[in-house]
């Protein structure tokens, strides 16, 4: 079974001579930047690296932990994005499929290339030729970047390649590549990367409103109590762009996933659901990742949880394709994409991005697709003027975070050490378990992230932290009841 190595490095070897990522409160409150970015997740993280990469002084704030928003709770791929051309966005899976290679290229410690069936039964609403047609033109898109080229499989061939399928009404597959991602742990590594270079960046510390001098803003008031000064501030907060400006408007959706226990042998599987929408089962740390829903979303962000007719929703599908997958949920998670208005329904409602201007010197940056946030953060900063100097993050290497392996043992898939924990907090700004187990680690979406590998977490970080019996244990109670109701 493929199971990339996201996240740190091999037994033995450590990240170098780096910096650590400080929540510096005085810098923040006491330097002019050129830039402030308000949002740290992937957009923002994106935009960081980007503008410190071009000598630029650079802050970003963040009203909770990086990546805690949908950078954290995306399908956990790096894709070219083969069904849009469905909906005739031939420009932005062009835009993708170059953007796939990229990423491979700077972070191939990050972006793995994983194989995926497409599979085909009697009475499908895309019929196998169809999908041959399609990726025949995803490969071509790709100009030769691709991870692998498709081919089309029979029915015997398919189930040899993944028995657990259902053989009634099979047709065939077509086996094509795409890359596979930690999204949270993918988002640490720019947001890190950014701080090494200069960046002053802080969680934990909302914008609470924007000070203004006729058509600019001049500053930004954090939850810190005090004002954040800059020449520009770009808006990167996604599904909450709207708080801070008004002509931003979004249809967001909600996606579901689940953590199931392992049901393929080695590919990520697509299918057509009964609806027509798709539904994929891909390998996680030894698990499975079941999704996704695509529906509607007006309430906060941050409560998006896996409600009953969503787990039923995927359920079915799954054993509708894989009889005898379990329906054992080991956890989940759903995350709310900030799309652009539009009258489409929402899986077919636009992926593209835009830039809102609003004054002199406020930028909001709304919609995109993970795969393409190195591109996107691109063209926010030369959208700003401050600077003539080239983009370099096509070609500079995005750093490797993790101290040699040391201490207890709490996984070996994911691979977590005691080292880690400690890393994190000390070097990462994790301040809770949460932050630890979710967004630093990969533990809390497997099946070492139960009470019993929580607790011995929490017992570690309250060593390092300070904690008392009594914090341990709300630590734990928090984190627990989040990943309980799938709102980690």
């Amino acid at each position: 079974m493929q199971q990339p190595v996201w996240f740190g490095l091999p037994v033995g070897h450590s990240p170098g001579k780096v910096c650590a990522m400080r929540r510096d409160l005085n810098r923040l409150a006491n330097t002019e930047f050129d830039l402030l970015v308000i949002g740290g997740g992937i957009l923002g993280a994106g935009i960081a690296r980007d503008a410190a990469l071009r000598g630029l002084r650079v802050a970003l704030v963040e009203q909770r932990d990086f990546a805690s928003g949908t950078s954290s709770r995306s399908t956990k791929l790096i894709h070219g994005g083969f069904r849009y051309l469905e909906q005739g966005a031939v420009k932005l899976v062009a835009e993708s499929c170059r953007e796939r290679a990229i990423l491979q290229r700077i972070a191939p410690h990050l972006v793995k290339p994983l194989s995926f069936l497409f599979v085909v039964y009697e009475g499908d609403r895309r019929p196998l030729w169809l999908m041959r047609a399609g990726l025949t033109l995803y490969d071509w898109l790709a100009r030769g970047r691709a991870p692998g080229r498709h081919r089309a499989m029979t029915a015997a061939e398919t189930r040899a390649e993944e028995p657990a399928l259902q053989s009634t009404g099979l047709r065939g597959a077509v086996l094509f590549y795409d890359c596979q991602e930690d999204d949270a742990r993918f988002c640490i590594d720019n947001i890190h990367h950014a701080a090494d270079l200069g960046a002053v960046c802080v969680n934990y510390c909302g914008v609470t409103g924007l000070v203004r001098r006729g058509d600019r803003v001049v500053a930004a008031s954090v939850e810190a109590g005090f004002e954040v000064r800059a020449k520009w501030f770009i808006n990167a907060t996604g599904v909450w762009a709207g708080r801070l400006a008004s002509s931003v408007k979004l249809a967001p959706t909600k996606g579901v996933h689940l953590v199931v226990p392992r049901v393929t042998r080695q590919h990520g599987v697509f299918w057509q659901a009964r609806d027509g929408r798709l539904v994929f089962v891909i390998p996680w740390w030894g698990e499975s990742l079941v999704g996704s829903t695509d529906t509607d979303y007006a309430g906060d962000p941050a409560a998006a949880r896996a409600e009953p007719a969503d787990v039923n929703y995927l359920l079915s599908e799954l054993r509708r394709r894989f009889p005898n997958a379990s329906t054992e949920v080991i956890t989940s998670f759903a995350g709310v994409r900030p799309l652009l208005a539009g009258t489409e329904a929402p899986s077919a409602r636009s992926r593209e991005h835009q830039l809102v201007r609003e004054g002199a010197n406020f930028l909001s940056v709304i919609g995109g697709k993970y795969t393409t946030y190195r591109a996107i953060a691109a063209e926010v900063v030369e959208a700003t003027g401050l600077t003539r100097a080239q983009c370099q993050t096509d070609t500079t290497p995005l750093p490797r975070y993790r101290p040699s392996p040391n201490g207890e043992r709490f996984s070996s898939l994911p691979d977590v050490w005691e080292s880690d924990v400690r890393y994190a907090w000390e070097e990462e700004m994790a301040l809770t378990l949460s932050d630890v187990m979710r967004r630093r680690t990969p533990l809390a979406l497997t099946r070492h992230g139960d009470a019993e590998t929580a607790a011995r977490v929490a017992a570690i970080l309250g060593r390092y932290a300070g904690w008392s019996e009594s914090e341990q244990r709300a630590q734990l109670k928090a984190y627990l009841g989040a990943r309980e109701h799938g709102t980690l």
